[in-house]
């Protein structure tokens, strides 16, 4: 599918390799292989792609792991162009599988309104991609909360906390908990941290259009950061505003737009 894909748009296409950690997502199709996968998730994911990427470069694979057997397996067509890999490795052994396998790793912004604060975890990839001579770049995650004025943008971040559903975050902290062995900088350790909870702890920039698009020239700084993904509180409405209100103020987006 990544060959068709690639050949219909060279270029544009990429993979996220996902290796999984809510359990709840699988136990419903009768898919998750018991708790002790979190101890080898990021194993399972390095053959996985292993072997795609021998189907990719050669056309046949013989790949004997111990997740993974191939007799003889071939691939036609091959791809025309490099297809990239993203991943979204936040932990030690994440890092390590990003920096080693990936193009690019997917990272949660931290906090509110504090657009660098991820910069520790970028650091971290770039020395981990260092020391095996990759260049693995950032696209972090942020939510952006905006109006006209940031006593607006705040009301509404105080609205949405206000209506917070309790029961639901409770049993999001549930399933985070399975996880003995995360490390504190992992997705599962950090998604139900009390001050955003409500949106599952991605960085949050609230406030005015141009002190969102401040911000936003923050992260760009960031050493490391290779994009930025953005999602909204109202989707339709923040990507029209977005276009139409902040990335004409942002100061790294001159002459891009």
């Amino acid at each position: 599918m990544a060959t068709t894909i690639d050949s219909v748009a060279p270029g544009r296409f990429g993979i996220n390799i996902v290796t999984g950690w809510q359990a709840a997502e699988y136990t419903q199709m009768g898919l998750w292989p018991g708790d002790g996968y979190f101890g080898y998730r990021y194993d399972y994911a390095t053959e996985y792609v292993q072997v795609m990427k021998e189907l990719w470069e050669k056309g046949v694979s013989d790949f004997k792991g111990k997740h993974f057997t191939m007799e003889d397996c071939k691939m036609s067509p091959r791809p025309g162009n490099p297809i990239q890999i993203v991943a979204a490795g936040q932990s030690g052994r994440g890092v390590e599988f990003a920096s080693n396998y990936a193009d690019y790793n997917f990272a949660m912004g931290s906090g509110i309104n504090t657009p660098t604060a991820y910069g520790a975890a970028s650091s971290r990839l770039v020395e981990a991609a260092k020391k095996v001579g990759r260049d693995v770049g950032s696209y972090v995650l942020f939510m952006i909360i905006a109006d006209e004025t940031d006593e607006k943008a705040q009301a509404k971040w105080m609205l949405y906390n206000e209506g917070v559903d309790h029961e639901a975050l409770a049993w999001m902290k549930g399933q985070t908990s399975k996880d003995t062995q995360a490390d504190k900088n992992s997705t599962a350790q950090n998604i139900s941290l009390p001050e955003g909870a409500v949106n599952m702890n991605m960085g949050t920039l609230v406030g005015s259009y141009e002190k969102v698009a401040g911000m936003l020239d923050e992260i760009a700084s960031v050493p490391g950061t290779k994009g930025i993904m953005l999602t909204f509180d109202d989707f339709l409405e923040g990507m029209d505003k977005f276009g139409e209100k902040i990335q004409p103020l942002m100061k790294s987006r001159e002459g891009k737009a």
